[in-house]
């Protein structure tokens, strides 16, 4: 009986994960188009790759120097280009794999913390993510980063074991180290990850030291490369100089005033000064936004608690429609398919999100017991609100926290399934 659950619950999981890459594929080849020239934040990380696949370096298109975007994304595409051409064909290809290891890395995550039930239950909704789904089509950084996230979390999902091997410690600070080269959130995520072991791992005091110093050292070592590079050739240690220009995005008059734009970003052309700022080299452009954003909020306290709410809004939303941020504006959906024209026209985000996110909060609520397990969990969720509410709210902001809600609803819908099991019996 038990071997005949076990071979269902393998068949259930590998149909869950063909149904992931029909899904993905369906929308990357169908609404999107493989081939469709990449727009916006795709450019930019196409266009770097191929000028790395082409030997010129991590250069600008004028061939100089930049630092904008994180190295570990591009690097993985030009390694991709330099074997078939530089073609968003096998970008997007690549995408919908990364997609569905997400899917895998979800259920392997929720395996590990909860059991087979739950794990299936996560996988599926997962699967069936349209967000997920969407982020699948496009050359875009937040595939590559939940995978590493997610395999850092399966190697050590409680924290209170993380420092008890210090085999067990490394891989996960080396895995983060890659995702913080991918997306600069990688970084509060490790320093959640570091806090949470040092104060919930069951070994003495002197070994959680020792092992959380060489967690940061293995951190250090993976960063180190990009960051002596940065320091070389654009004058400062720094992870992205983007960051600056996203946070004044965020953080500006413009912002605050326009309805469709509030908790969102204010276009580039629309920011105060924008003429003064484009003009500057990398550096001194994202000092320079800092400085704009950091002044603005210093002079305009009164705006900062409706711009935090605004945000927060647009991050946890149900909706996918609001304006410049959202899933459904601008260039992401094509309407030359009856696929796209459909995407584009009916909110399956709301469809799906409504259900999904109330059975996330009672997973949170069913399982708050088990926090000091559940801590890393939180932190995926906790840091990337957190930085939503620093720079902007938008899904795609969210994106890494839905399989995190994916494992929670799991979890709820598990507890609900088994309790009208008890009842009937």
């Amino acid at each position: 009986m038990t071997q005949a659950r076990g071979t269902a619950a393998r068949r259930a999981f590998f149909a869950i994960l063909f149904a992931a890459a029909l899904l993905r594929v369906v929308f990357a080849g169908w609404v999107v188009g493989f081939a469709t020239e990449p727009k916006g934040d795709e450019a930019d990380y196409h266009g770097i790759a191929t000028r790395l696949a082409l030997g010129q370096g991590f250069v600008e298109p004028d061939g100089g120097p930049t630092a904008r975007r994180p190295p570990m994304y591009p690097s993985l595409l030009a390694a991709l280009y330099a074997a078939t051409d530089p073609d968003p064909v096998a970008g997007r290809v690549v995408q919908v794999i990364l997609g569905v290891v997400v899917v895998a890395l979800t259920a392997a995550v929720a395996r590990r913390l909860f059991g087979p039930g739950v794990a299936l239950a996560a996988a599926g909704f997962a699967a069936l993510n349209p967000f997920l789904a969407f982020i699948s089509g496009y050359l875009l950084t937040e595939n590559l980063y939940m995978v590493l996230v997610l395999g850092a979390l399966w190697i050590a999902p409680d924290p209170r074991g993380l420092l008890s091997e210090p085999r067990r410690a490394l891989a996960p600070a080396a895995l983060l180290g890659a995702a913080a080269l991918t997306r600069p959130t990688g970084l509060p995520v490790f320093e959640w990850t570091l806090a949470a072991a040092l104060l919930l791992a069951t070994v003495p005091w002197r070994v959680r030291a020792v092992r959380v110093l060489a967690m940061a050292a293995a951190f250090a070592m993976i960063m180190l490369p990009w960051l002596a590079r940065n320091a070389a050739v654009m004058g400062g240690w720094t992870l992205t100089t983007h960051g600056g220009i996203t946070f004044y995005q965020g953080n500006n008059e413009k912002v605050a005033q326009t309805p469709s734009w509030r908790g969102g970003v204010a276009p580039l052309e629309a920011l105060p000064r924008y003429d003064e700022l484009m003009v500057l080299d990398d550096v001194a452009r994202d000092r320079m936004a800092w400085h704009l954003g950091l002044a603005y909020l210093r002079e305009h306290p009164r705006d900062v608690p409706e711009l935090v709410t605004w945000k927060l809004v647009r991050f946890w939303r149900l909706r996918s429609d609001m304006g410049l941020s959202g899933i459904r504006s601008g260039w992401w959906w094509s309407r030359d398919s009856a696929l796209g024209r459909l995407a584009a026209d009916f909110d399956i985000g709301f469809v799906y999100a409504l259900p999904t996110m109330t059975l996330f909060v009672a997973g949170l609520w069913l399982t708050r017991r088990r926090w000091r397990e559940l801590a890393l969990l939180y932190g995926i969720v906790v840091v990337h609100t957190a930085v939503a509410v620093v720079f902007f709210g938008s899904l795609r902001t969210r994106l890494p926290v839905e399989p995190v809600m994916c494992i929670f609803a799991g979890a709820a819908l598990v507890w609900a399934a088994r309790l009208r099991v008890r009842r009937r019996a």
